[in-house]
């Protein structure tokens, strides 16, 4: 929306309307609230906001009316989540295989849906510990029983990582654990399946495309890190540049600019058709990851503003992805996945525009990525340093040119990948990719062996850091002020920050 310059506009009005934007963050609000109270204190607190947000309605308060209302909404849409929490103890666990079991160095773990518990069924899914074994007798599909161990996961005083809010945002009740092999009593050809095996030939024409490097090849293009070594994660996180590891905008811009370069832009209805095809099957591969809907989301709505002769805009596209993936899956917010990526896209539509005029002298094209990168680290800063306890001290330089790697790599990958699928003797197409993987897995390797790659730090709560956000905010274009002002506000959030921080420590 067009920013007013005149005295008057300023001195009225902070911020333009957005109602998109305000309902998300009312309804995230509410999601949060209601996995923190729980139970009937959560639905008397959403009676109580429906109330107000009606008493707003009625006085022609849309703000506040929205607020309310969507804080409510969130709250009641966690409550009906959350699922009843079984015992811990020892059962006798029924279930079917969501996927397949993962293997790991002395034992192997796997998701069950449709269990049961002594007969009894449990709303949610169970992660189930077993014997390293079990990996090559079990398969997708597989309904299974064995006495096991149940655990509830809960959150470690003192630690911002939160177990129980983790497990919940993958859909996972409760944990169990056992020495037994579980017996197969059947098998279910479902759409469960059907998608394993399918992901199972990707892993296989990965393997013989890339060899080594098909591991990474998996994470970059199908969001499955599981045959990605702990090293090499450890290195795309010390340099910073591990967010190329989960699927988001960057591969949905590479992808939907491969399909909007052979479809002319006279035909805009089938270019959003074909993208949404493409995007919805694409999501559906990878296990619906909440970066990758976000991303796709806004693509598609980017698409579509011309179709409905409206323009198309940024936060509320952004605001239009969180809602959508918050109604499907409230739990979802507690995704550190969720949480990187809307920080990384929320803070360049924040600072990219601001940044991009401190940088004016430079070369355009160095100035566009030298600020998206810059808005880009401050955003994922916070959640960052709160999950990871480290700051990458060389993530700008190493965004600058390893980006641009990804975007020659994906479209090779993706098309050595489907050759190799459709005829083996066509090794030849995923030659020049894997060199490619090669040399982006030792740049990343260089940058995280350098000297002080790595600033280790220790934040045991998230409520100081989220005036970083506020000082983003108040830098932003859309923040109504004069330069000034704007500096000042920011100021004041970032010299809260600070406060809050040195209580912290001098509490510990």
């Amino acid at each position: 929306m067009p920013v007013p310059t005149d005295p008057a506009s300023l001195s009225h009005h902070r911020f333009h309307f957005r109602p998109l934007v305000l309902a998300a963050a009312g309804f995230a609000c509410g999601v949060f609230l209601a996995y923190q109270v729980s139970g009937m204190p959560a639905v008397f607190a959403a009676c109580l906001f429906l109330f107000f947000g009606a008493l707003f309605f009625l006085s022609r308060n849309a703000v506040y009316a929205i607020l309310f209302l969507s804080l409510a909404a969130g709250m009641l849409r966690m409550a009906a989540a959350l699922p009843t929490l079984p015992q811990e103890g020892e059962y006798e666990i029924t279930g079917t295989l969501a996927s397949e079991v993962e293997a790991k160095q002395d034992h192997a773990l796997a998701v069950l849906y449709g269990v049961t518990l002594d007969g009894k069924p449990l709303s949610g899914r169970v992660q189930i510990r077993l014997p390293k074994d079990a990996a090559k007798k079990l398969q997708t599909g597989d309904t299974v029983c064995v006495f096991a161990s149940l655990r509830i996961p809960e959150k470690t005083p003192g630690s911002s990582f939160d177990p129980r809010a983790y497990y919940l945002s993958e859909g996972i009740t409760a944990l169990a654990y056992t020495k037994a092999i579980p017996k197969a009593l059947s098998h279910r050809i479902g759409p469960n399946y059907r998608l394993a095996a399918f992901r199972m030939q990707m892993h296989n024409a990965l393997s013989l495309a890339y060899g080594e490097e098909a591991p990474l090849a998996a994470a970059l293009l199908m969001n499955d890190k599981s045959f990605l070594s702990d090293d090499v994660q450890d290195a795309f996180r010390s340099a910073g540049v591990a967010h190329i590891l989960a699927l988001s905008g960057l591969h949905v811009s590479v992808f939907v600019s491969m399909l909007a370069a052979v479809l002319p832009k006279r035909l805009p209805l089938l270019r959003f058709l074909l993208a949404a095809l493409f995007l919805s099957a694409y999501c559906l591969i990878a296990n619906f990851p909440p970066s990758l809907i976000r991303a796709s989301v806004m693509a598609l709505l980017t698409l579509a503003a011309p179709l409905a002769d409206r323009r198309y805009d940024s936060p509320s596209a952004l605001a239009a992805a969180l809602l959508l993936i918050l109604l499907f899956s409230p739990a979802s917010l507690f995704s550190v996945g969720l949480q990187l990526s809307f920080a990384a896209t929320g803070a360049i539509l924040l600072l990219q525009r601001p940044l991009a005029s401190l940088f004016r002298r430079l070369p355009k094209a160095l100035s566009g990525s030298l600020s998206v990168t810059l808005a880009g680290t401050f955003g994922t800063l916070p959640p960052t340093v709160l999950y990871f306890g480290q700051l990458p001290l060389y993530t700008v330089f190493a965004n600058m040119i390893i980006v641009p790697l990804m975007g020659i790599l994906l479209p090779l990958v993706l098309f050595g990948t489907a050759a190799v699928a459709l005829s083996p003797d066509a090794l030849w197409c995923a030659m020049l990719p894997k060199q490619l993987l090669i040399i982006l897995r030792l740049l990343t390797e260089e940058f995280a062996s350098l000297p002080f790659a790595v600033l280790r730090l220790s934040v045991p709560k998230a409520l100081p850091l989220l005036p970083l956000y506020g000082a983003m905010l108040m830098l932003s274009p859309y923040h109504l002020r004069p330069k000034r002002e704007k500096l000042q506000t920011a100021a004041l959030f970032l010299l809260l920050s600070a406060a809050m921080l040195f209580i912290l420590r001098c509490m510990a």
